[in-house]
């Protein structure tokens, strides 16, 4: 049963291998605009004070007409010095607007925004997060396109220093090159608070960010809306964002478990799109993926941690019953021709073929986005055997939650 499995996951990962490294080449020309936008760049803080000057320094300094920005600073409800950093910061910079309210979470932070915003694109940064210069003259590119109603940047882990943080670098890499194939293939479905751009007549039209309090990914939300109602989300890879990762596992949980509830709730909000016809390939192909992804996942580790739990099992008990079957097992190394020969080809060739398909993306990711590998191999060797095991113990303690809808936590 078990080789059953691992071929059927192997030669499906390769075929999706296959078909979104051809789209990783599909012509990606956009139009110069005949004028450039007026942006409302939308910072919503809450407790930000170590963070949010950097935030602002990046915005003043982007390369964008100064008369065409003006940088919505949305304070809800913080206790500590935010307010008055960014009130300092003020004198010196007109287009810089300090809105206060009390704390009702980063959605009505953000639609408190919108309602004043006066600007044809609506931008969302957090205020861990800081931007390139250049990073919104090639963002506003991509909506020469009418059918865009929002674009988003290319994410870079700010100055990552531990292990978590490099394992972390190293995701974003990936998952940079896993967003840009699903642009060209026209299934994007993320905005992030890194830097994400709005149309802004198109979000007002569909009622603002997500309202609903128990909503703890209402970027994803947007997004999923977006596409719901016909538009395409956009990504521009050479517009880049810096954004800080959790330091610690205990903040890297929380983290996780927010998104991975987040994407539940949202998934099952918006499941008359899985399968859709109406929605095309985002809803025939890559909806179905992403939830077959997980699935995958969890029945991998399953599977593994199921193997090796029986092997153990009886090697302990042999240990217990057989008369110096311990050492015996442990001094009795096999040769390598020994070892070869022990080995079920029909369990070893799809997880060699995986695990040579798993090399090949990471070394090409690494090279499209001229990212350094050799000197990050331990971040990710310590990635490729801790992420799995995390992300599914993640997603089981996520779905538990969710079925016994247990208070939803920032």
């Amino acid at each position: 049963m078990l080789q059953y499995i691992l071929w059927g996951v192997s030669f499906i990962t390769l075929w999706l291998v296959i078909i979104w490294l051809n789209f990783l080449y599909s012509s990606d020309h956009q139009k110069k605009q005949k004028r450039l936008p007026k942006i409302t760049l939308t910072v919503p803080v809450f407790n930000e004070e170590k963070t949010i000057l950097k935030t602002l320094i990046s915005l003043v300094d982007a390369d964008y007409p100064k008369q065409l920005t003006e940088i919505l600073v949305v304070n809800d409800g913080s206790t500590d010095n935010t307010a008055s950093i960014v009130k300092k910061f003020q004198k010196n910079h007109s287009q810089v607007i300090l809105i206060n309210q009390k704390n009702a979470g980063k959605a009505a932070a953000m639609n408190a925004a919108l309602d004043v915003a006066k600007g044809e694109l609506f931008a969302v940064i957090d205020a861990d997060s800081r931007i390139e210069p250049d990073a919104l003259q090639k963002m506003i590119l991509r909506f020469s396109n009418k059918q865009v109603g929002a674009v988003i940047s290319r994410i870079k882990v700010e100055q990552p220093k531990n292990l978590l943080e490099r394992m972390q670098r190293f995701e974003y890499i990936m998952s940079t090159m896993t967003r840009f194939i699903m642009k060209n293939f026209g299934t994007l479905a993320i905005t992030h608070g890194a830097l994400s751009l709005f149309k802004t007549s198109v979000v007002k039209k569909l009622g603002g960010f997500a309202r609903d309090k128990n909503n703890l990914t209402e970027d994803f939300e947007i997004a999923l809306r977006l596409r719901y109602n016909g538009y395409l989300v956009e990504m521009e890879p050479t517009a880049i964002s810096h954004t800080c990762v959790p330091p610690d596992l205990h903040m890297f949980w929380r983290q996780r478990m927010r998104w991975s509830r987040g994407y539940i709730y949202n998934m099952w909000n918006y499941r008359k799109m899985i399968f859709s016809k109406k929605h095309g390939v985002f809803g025939t192909f890559q909806l179905p993926v992403n939830v077959a992804a997980i699935v995958i996942l969890v029945a991998n580790v399953g599977i593994i941690l199921y193997d090796f739990t029986t092997r153990f099992f009886d090697f302990f008990v042999r240990s217990l019953t057989l008369d110096d079957y311990f050492l015996n097992t442990l001094l009795d190394l096999p040769t390598v021709k020994e070892f070869v020969l022990a080995r079920n080809i029909q369990v070893t060739i799809p997880i060699l073929l995986s695990l040579a398909l798993g090399i090949y993306l990471i070394i090409f990711a690494h090279r499209v986005y001229d990212e350094k590998l050799k000197s990050h191999l331990v971040p990710l060797l310590a990635y490729t055997f801790f992420i799995p095991y995390f992300s599914t113990a993640n997603w089981l303690c996520s779905i538990v939650q969710e079925v016994r809808k247990a208070k939803r936590r920032w």
